[in-house]
Parts: C-alpha cells; sequence; structure tokens
C-alpha cells in the first residue's frame, strides 16, 4: 500500500482576499501526488482551504481574456506565464461543478493571487466536472 503525499508548491498572496473570504489574504498551494487536483489552504484561518484544478487540463476550450486591471493587480508582463485555477464544488450524488466563471489567477514569478469575476456569460459558476451517465434501473 502507497501512500500519497502532498506537494507543497508555494505561497500565495490575495491582496483583496478571496470573495467571501476577504479578511484572509494568505494560502498555501497544494497538490497530491499525482493528482489534477490542488489545494488553496488558508495559512491564517485552517479551516478555509479550496479544492481547485487547472480547468485547461478538463476543458479543452475554455479560454479568457485577462482584464487590464487584473494584470495590473498582479503585475503580470506575460499573460502566457500565469497559473489559473478553478474552484471546485463537491455536490451530492457523487456529482462535482467547477466555478469557471470566475478564475483564480496567479502570478508564478511574485505569488500575487486574484479570484477575477469574468464579465461574460460564456461560462458557469456550475459547470459540472464530469459528465454524469444515465444509469439504467431494472
Amino acid at each position: 500500500m502507497s501512500v500519497k503525499q502532498q506537494v507543497e508548491l508555494g505561497k500565495l498572496f490575495f491582496e483583496d482576499g478571496i470573495p467571501g473570504f476577504s479578511h484572509l489574504q494568505f494560502f498555501q498551494l497544494m497538490q497530491e501526488e499525482e493528482s489534477p487536483f490542488f489545494l488553496i489552504q488558508s495559512t491564517e484561518e485552517k479551516d478555509v482551504g479550496f479544492l481547485v484544478i487547472d480547468p485547461f487540463s478538463f476543458f479543452q476550450g475554455y479560454k479568457f481574456e485577462l482584464p487590464a486591471l487584473a494584470k495590473e493587480a498582479l503585475r503580470v508582463e506575460d499573460p502566457a506565464q500565469i497559473m489559473v485555477f478553478s474552484i471546485v464544488t463537491i455536490r451530492g450524488n457523487d456529482q462535482a461543478t467547477v466555478n469557471l466563471k470566475a478564475p483564480i489567477v496567479v502570478n508564478p514569478f511574485n505569488r500575487m493571487a486574484r479570484q477575477i469575476i469574468l464579465q461574460d456569460d460564456t461560462y458557469s459558476i456550475r459547470q459540472p466536472l464530469f459528465e454524469q451517465h444515465a444509469v439504467d434501473r431494472k
């Protein structure tokens, strides 16, 4: 039996906090070995953490333009070098949804992070992570 390790990928600073948690600014980014899931865990309140994914790994057509205000706030020089995460919510009946409307954008060079809310209605805040297949009940 092998024990999976959680790997710390670095600290993140949310200057304005995360919506709903504006009083928290310091988080740790972690990943379980060989898993597509990450954890953004508050270092100020251990009970606050967010399961996240790289949305580009799950949603091939996902794309958006990083707003100028976000580029400025994160001090991004090259938008191609940012990291993007989407929050996953585990729901009943073995369902999980992803918030594609409000990605978390990270500048990996200065560790600044910000959750941005996309202004268009292209993406949902409750996008199913996995397709649900009908169960044949006999």
